[in-house]
């Protein structure tokens, strides 16, 4: 992710990775080699500030190292802009600790929460604040990967990655807090497919102080699944509003018939980026938070917003049976 985002940032015209600070030798020598130079790789984060002067940082490392370094950051340089790939951390009481870090800063902090900027979630969005499919009255979500295949497979199966909620479920997490606010009450299961130490899926079913009810199934050990998808199915008293990483779709219960309703493919969005190296909400996001440093505007998945779904996790785990 550090390279991903290296590399977007590096095709703004207004915008340069000066350096990288990795303790890997794989990733530090493949830093070298893909990034243009000149380009200097620390193996120390102060020193890399210090010499440097950065406008912004770019934190890429694993869950439970987030808030040590955020914290480090703010120490040393209190106005410096950071973003952070989710989650923001490994448990609410630390996300906390990020905020009470960045407090005060007069600098921006944001969380990678990407699908905020797909262009098919934010027609989603668009289409429940245009009360698309009437009052809401139930909604089912998912996401589901294949990473976790076999015991003991990969990195995402010690302990310390904190699971598949914490690793998977933010994207899900954030993108329903976004559209729906956060629920009043949490019931959950978990069950550990593969994985010794971490679940491999989890089941949750939320209830509003709105009425609305909903559910979510979170799970990497689904081998039909050969990339992550987020999807989100809403039903309301007038039709269904459905959307994912490849579309969006509107039904109305008038509609009857095999191809029945509005779709709009990704493909169909006027989304334009400078430069496209993986799916453009990538660079969307990218660009939106170098736009909230040069104008000293909170972007919307702040690590205030960020903490959000940490609690939210926190919740979800404390509940399941």
């Amino acid at each position: 992710m550090g390279l991903l985002h290296a590399g977007i940032v590096n095709s703004f015209p207004d915008a340069r990775i000066t350096s990288v600070c990795e303790r890997d030798l794989f990733l530090s020598t493949a830093a070298k080699a893909f990034l243009p130079k000149p380009i200097v790789v620390y193996r120390n984060p102060e020193k890399m500030i210090s010499e440097q002067d950065p406008d912004a940082v770019f934190v890429t490392t694993p869950i439970d190292t987030h808030v040590p370094i955020i914290s480090g950051l703010f120490h040393q340089e209190p106005d410096l802009s950071v973003f952070v790939e989710k989650p923001l951390a490994a448990s609410y009481k630390e996300a906390v600790e990020a905020c009470q870090a960045a407090k005060g800063s007069a600098g921006v902090n944001m969380v990678g929460f990407q699908r905020r900027y797909s262009p098919t979630f934010r027609r989603a969005k668009e289409l429940l604040n245009e009360n698309a499919v009437g009052d809401i009255v139930f909604f089912k979500a998912s996401m589901l990967s294949s990473d976790v295949l076999r015991e003991g497979s990969g990195w995402r199966s010690k302990k310390k990655s904190g699971g598949v909620l914490l690793d998977s479920g933010p994207h899900l997490l954030d993108t329903l807090i976004w559209f729906f606010g956060e629920p009043g009450s949490v019931k959950a299961t978990k069950k550990q497919v593969y994985s010794r130490g971490v679940d491999d899926y989890v089941h949750a079913v939320f209830s509003y102080a709105s009425g609305l009810q909903g559910h979510i199934d979170v799970c990497w050990s689904l081998g039909s699944y050969r990339l992550p998808e987020v999807s989100v199915e809403i039903y309301g008293k007038t039709g269904t509003l459905s959307v994912c990483d490849d579309f969006v779709r509107v039904t109305s219960n008038k509609q009857t018939g095999v191809g029945a309703g509005k779709v709009m493919y990704k493909q169909s969005f006027n989304v334009s980026t400078p430069f496209l190296l993986t799916d453009p909400e990538y660079a969307l996001e990218d660009a939106a938070f170098l736009e909230s440093v040069r104008s000293r505007r909170a972007p919307d998945a702040s690590f205030i917003q960020a903490a959000k779904v940490n609690a939210l996790i926190d919740r979800i785990l404390g509940n399941a049976t």
